[in-house]
Order: structure tokens, then sequence, then C-alpha cells
């Protein structure tokens, strides 16, 4: 009898487990600095305003969505990624949580938002919470708008 109720319990733990939440990948525990966030924090994984365009687009990181020269660093907790129509930071709050602010420039849109970030070792990107949108098979390639300020002849820095 308290064999059978040892093993009920077992399998009811086992159950139980298997329907817990999911983390999108493991705590941080090394210092992420602010340009890894440009380059490997997964949009996919944030309910955002980029979220409609991911749908359609292959692009999955803020560097597909601003080149390196919109991109700049205040301090050591801070990026800031900005064109003519969008500025998106992040700054770390610890080293595991950040403040995404996004805004567009003529004032129609602004939020900011706190996140738990996780690295995902399997896919070696930053990830946010349990949401993710997936790449489209059929997706286009994200082409970055050139600045007003740039020849027709130029084409965007990478």
């Amino acid at each position: 009898m308290k064999r059978q109720a040892l093993l009920l319990s077992l399998l009811l733990i086992i159950l139980l487990s298997a329907c817990a939440n999911r983390l999108p990948g493991t705590k941080i525990t090394k210092e992420v600095w602010p340009y890894e966030l440009y380059t490997k924090l997964n949009l996919r994984t944030l309910i955002s305003r980029y979220s409609n365009g991911l749908r359609y687009y292959c692009a999955s990181f803020p560097k597909d969505f601003f080149r390196s020269d919109q991109v700049y660093m205040p301090n050591t907790d801070k990026i800031i990624m900005e064109n003519n129509e969008t500025l998106l930071s992040f700054e770390f709050i610890t080293n595991e949580q950040i403040i995404l602010v996004f805004e567009n420039k003529d004032g129609s849109y602004k939020s900011k938002e706190a996140h738990t970030i996780y690295y995902n070792e399997e896919n070696d990107d930053y990830r946010v919470n349990n949401f993710y949108i997936k790449k489209p098979k059929d997706c286009v390639e994200y082409v970055i708008a050139q600045d007003n300020n740039e020849t027709k002849g130029q084409s965007p820095k990478k």
C-alpha cells in the first residue's frame, strides 16, 4: 500500500512538472553588456511594435532593424538604437532585468516595459518570457531603410 502511494505521488510530481511553466532559457550567470542585446535579444519573444513585422520578415534581432551606425551606448547600462522614425532602447536594472523603451519619433506611440531576460544556449540568444513568434517559412528579408540625409547611390552600412 505504501509502495502504491509512493508510486502515485511520484507519478503526480512528474505530471505536474511536465505541465509547469517553462523558461525560455537559463538564468544569466555572467555580466551581459548592452551591445549584446543589440546583436542577440530575440525580438520574437517580445510582444512589441515589431510583432506584426516579425510575422512577415525573417529578421529577429535589433541588429536586423538598425545599422550599427544607428546605435550608441550613453553608459555601460544602456543601449539606444534610433533612426528617422523610431527609438528603441534597453537599460539594465539588474543583470537579468531590463527596461525596454520603444517610441515613434512623431509622438504617436511610446511604451516603457520591464522584462526579465534569459540566455537560450540552443540558439545562442537572449529571450524574454514564453511568448514566441515563429519565423514564417516564406519570410521576406528586411531591408533597413536609408536615412533621408544619405545620397541615393549610398547603400546602408552593415
